[in-house]
């Protein structure tokens, strides 16, 4: 979707010169083939990240020096690119009014019933890993969307908390220390003991670490405790929803903060683009002495994370040398990663430095540097992902809490390594970043949603971009440009608008919308089914009451009209209608006028 008053490009007065930065890209266009060079921004709600309220005042950016220009389209920018080049981009209030920071409030990142969020999507890729939704953001409309309840964490300090078994909590354990252990043989963490980490807990030479859910990890501070998987080895920490894994600062409850342990550091054998791993060379970890890793297997498994949860970690050692709360060097794709959170980190919640892993269900909230941070050939994927970022300084003194995302092909000039790995291209969809627009000398941060730069390339679908101080997106650096400019990809597909919505799946197709809208007396919801099966038609009212259930039954494929006429105790007002078919369901807003 397009800002309805039309783009206003940075550089570009006038419709003149408006008319032939799209004619230039539409020439540019048609003579391109896919390349894996490309940015690609589309789908996505914006709103209140800059002083221009306009889908263009939220891309910050273009190419300066003489050569990026040339290979650019004329007058061509980050506005260019999230109005011209992709389409789909809207400036409008996703209704997240508890997500920002507050002090003593549990936030919520599900939009309210009427969001835009809920009216449209692009289409992502149909690969086994992407879900496609009809919704924008992290988390749908039903209240059983939000995936983010009963399991996250939120205080800044642990005051009050009772969940870490210590003593005068609830269910009090014994403590069980691991000082410096080298583990060359299979490890289990039951959660019968609290474990403390004391220096590095490594695991190396093909053995694993087994962590039952429930169990509670504490990284000593004066050791920077952390645990280090290296490569040949796996991590299997499996908690559930009721039962989350913690690793956390020993620090007291009600004093804890940032910067306490190194968290979770994972070395794989994926490709990377900062040493010829594909030829047996080795890139050095980031974090001080934390191992080695790459290698040539893009498909590397280090184990499996769920429902994880990394609290006040991370360390800067020196400028650009960070331990991030979950740190991924060339881990591979048959890695599992499903519902983390990095909470109050002093560096990244979630950085990986080359490889292929996916990810799903992630929030990284209050950390004092990026959300989710790429590098170094990085071409994974993930979807369902919150990032609410802190502007606060980190202890260090020399960062502070930045960017929804920061994107690199690599970090170190001139950014263009492209050896083994290839260039970082991942895909990405369903994230809500929320910035915090605190301001003063303690809050610097929080600048910029996303942050594409240093030759990255990469695809971001369907996002939610609110509250950030200068940008939703910023574009960096001619390198930048260079790669994205002389093969300019395609608009992106919508999957489905405000008028119709849909769900596609394993080529079942579902479409479900209404007439007339507004409507007085009565409304049709009309649908068509790829097979027979079981299917409900239900009302909403906007507080998410049940107003009426018109269909529960079985029906044949074909197209179908179901009647709405509501009683006459049922006031004007918006109406959520949803029609659950064949596992899938398609939703949508009508509004019943007096």
């Amino acid at each position: 979707m397009r800002n309805v008053a039309g783009p206003s490009i940075a550089g570009c007065p006038g419709h003149a010169l408006l008319h032939r930065v799209a004619l230039a890209l539409t020439v540019l266009m048609l003579g391109a083939t896919h390349a894996s060079a490309q940015l690609i921004f589309d789908g996505s709600v914006l709103y209140q990240n800059s002083a221009t309220p306009s889908v263009a005042g939220q891309f910050v950016g273009g190419p300066t020096g003489g050569a990026a220009i040339a290979a650019c389209p004329v007058g061509y920018n980050a506005a260019a690119l999230g109005t011209l080049s992709f389409t789909h981009n809207t400036y409008q209030d996703p209704l997240l009014p508890l997500a920002a920071y507050a002090p003593n409030r549990v936030p919520v990142f599900q939009p309210k019933l009427g969001s835009p969020a809920y009216s449209f999507a692009v289409t992502v890729p149909n690969d086994g890993f992407f879900q496609q939704t009809c919704y924008v953001g992290a988390i749908g409309p039903d209240v059983a969307d939000d995936w983010t309840q009963g399991w996250t964490y939120w205080d800044s300090t642990g005051a009050s908390r009772q969940d870490l078994h210590l003593p005068g909590m609830p269910d009090p354990r014994p403590t069980v220390v691991h000082a410096n252990i080298i583990a060359n043989v299979d490890q289990f963490w039951g959660a019968d003991s609290n474990h403390l980490v004391r220096g590095q807990f490594r695991v190396q030479g093909g053995a694993s670490l087994t962590i039952a859910a429930g169990t509670v990890i504490f990284e000593e501070r004066a050791t920077l405790g952390t645990i280090r998987i290296d490569r040949g080895s796996k991590i299997f920490a499996l908690g559930k929803a009721d039962s989350v894994i913690i690793i956390t600062s020993d620090d007291a409850p009600g004093s804890q903060t940032v910067g306490a342990g190194g968290g979770l550091v994972i070395n794989g054998r994926a490709r990377v683009n900062n040493a010829n791993t594909c030829a047996g060379d080795s890139a050095s970890a980031e974090g001080g002495a934390v191992g080695f890793y790459g290698g040539d297997d893009d498909h590397d498994n280090s184990g499996a994370l769920r429902y994880v949860r990394i609290e006040y970690a991370g360390k800067e050692i020196t400028p650009n040398n960070e331990l991030n709360s979950f740190t991924n060097n060339a881990v591979g794709d048959a890695t599992t990663f499903d519902f983390l959170q990095a909470h109050r980190g002093a560096d990244d919640g979630f950085e990986t430095f080359g490889g292929t892993a996916q990810v799903r269900h992630l929030v990284c909230s209050d950390g004092r540097d990026d959300g989710f941070d790429w590098q170094q050939g990085y071409r994974g994927k993930a979807q369902f992902v919150v990032v609410r970022t802190s502007p606060e300084f980190a202890p260090s003194g020399t960062q502070n809490g930045d960017k929804g995302i920061e994107a690199d092909n690599n970090d170190v000039a001139p950014f263009t390594q492209l050896v083994c790995a290839g260039r970082s291209n991942p895909i990405v969809a369903n994230f809500t970043l929320v910035g915090d627009k605190r301001a003063g000398a303690s809050f610097p941060g929080s600048p910029a949603g996303v942050n594409l730069r240093r030759a990255t390339a990469g695809t971001c679908l369907n996002f939610i971009v609110y509250n950030y101080k200068s940008s939703a997106v910023k574009i960096d650096d001619d390198v930048t440009w260079l790669a994205h400019c002389p093969a300019i990809p395609p608009d992106q597909t919508l999957f489905c608008s405000a008028a119709t919505t849909g769900v596609v799946g394993q080529g079942q197709v579902f479409i479900a919308n209404s007439t007339p809208n507004p409507f007085r007396r009565d409304v049709a919801f009309q649908f068509s089914l790829a097979e027979a099966g079981k299917v409900t038609v239900e009302v909403y009212g906007a507080d998410g009451r049940l107003v009426e259930t018109l269909v529960n039954r079985e029906l044949p494929a074909g197209t179908h009209s179901i009647a709405w006429q509501p009683a006459a105790r049922v006031p004007s007002g918006v109406y959520f209608y949803k029609v659950f078919a064949n596992g899938r369901q398609a939703s949508g807003k009508v509004i019943r006028v007096d």
